[in-house]
């Protein structure tokens, strides 16, 4: 989609948003980018208060000027990725800025964890909503996998053709359910499967060496004799990208406990 300015059209797409998103009364909702208003208008009925964040000035002009009427829409003016969200939302919509889909899904997940009834329903470009929902041992298992998944309970919701859109795009999208799981999420965890997964295509041996001027290790000797150490070395062969993320937590548990990692 690049710089170009794309509005959904389908009327059968806003209905599967609308449903997914399960809105109630007391829902506050935060819509992201929220361009001429198409979307926001049909989200206003159902809740108590829509916060439309719109980055085009002409656009957040325009649609506050359409949707003067609707008392429960706060409009707002600014960057989704700068600007803090309103602390009582807790559910978040958006038909993503493709641009910005990684960073902004990670504000998303932060801001929405640990908030009783949240969650979002947020369109992507098809390709990064695949790696998303991407299992081991395929080529879109990334750490944007391993992220979404070790933190959140993603669902598919739709494809959505490229004619949904006006203009008409060079790429399709989808549409994801994203509920937080509410955990304590482990910062230190996270930073050890981005290392590894910088070196998905690897065996996990490898990766470890390969990544050994961040771990807890002064040389290749160190790590080869803290290694001896592991328990299920049979996962040493494995690749990066075969590993579940139930296998990756216990990985990084044992490299803690073999002083591989470093406790923070």
């Amino acid at each position: 989609m690049n710089n170009t300015k794309v509005f959904l059209k389908d009327e059968r797409v806003f209905e599967k948003i609308i449903t997914a998103s399960d809105l109630k009364k007391d829902d506050i909702v935060i819509e992201i980018g929220s361009g001429d208003g198409r979307l926001t208008k049909r989200i206003s009925p159902y809740v108590s208060k829509v916060y439309a964040i719109e980055i085009d000035t002409n656009l957040f002009d325009s649609s506050r000027t359409m949707l003067e009427d609707l008392k429960n829409v706060e409009f707002i003016n600014g960057d989704a990725l700068e600007i803090d969200f309103p602390k009582e939302a807790n559910k978040i919509i958006s038909n993503l800025p493709y641009a910005i889909s990684s960073p902004i899904t990670d504000k998303i997940i932060y801001f929405l964890n640990g908030k009783k009834g949240s969650l979002a329903v947020l369109m992507y470009q098809l390709e990064f909503g695949e790696r998303m929902l991407a299992f081991p041992g395929i080529r879109d298992y990334s750490m944007i996998s391993v992220f979404t998944q070790y933190t959140s309970k993603i669902e598919l919701i739709s494809r959505v053709s490229k004619n949904a859109f006006r203009p008409r795009p060079a790429v399709e999208s989808i549409i994801l359910r994203i509920k937080p799981k509410n955990i304590e999420i482990n910062e230190n965890f996270l930073e050890f499967a981005r290392l590894l997964f910088q070196h998905k295509k690897k065996n996990l041996y490898s990766a470890l060496m390969d990544s050994r001027g961040k771990l807890n290790v002064k040389s290749k000797e160190e790590l080869r004799k803290k290694l001896q150490e592991f328990k299920e070395k049979d996962k040493l062969k494995q690749k990066v990208f075969y590993l579940e993320i139930s296998e990756l937590e216990d990985i990084y548990d044992e490299m803690l406990r073999i002083g591989i990692c470093k406790r923070k």
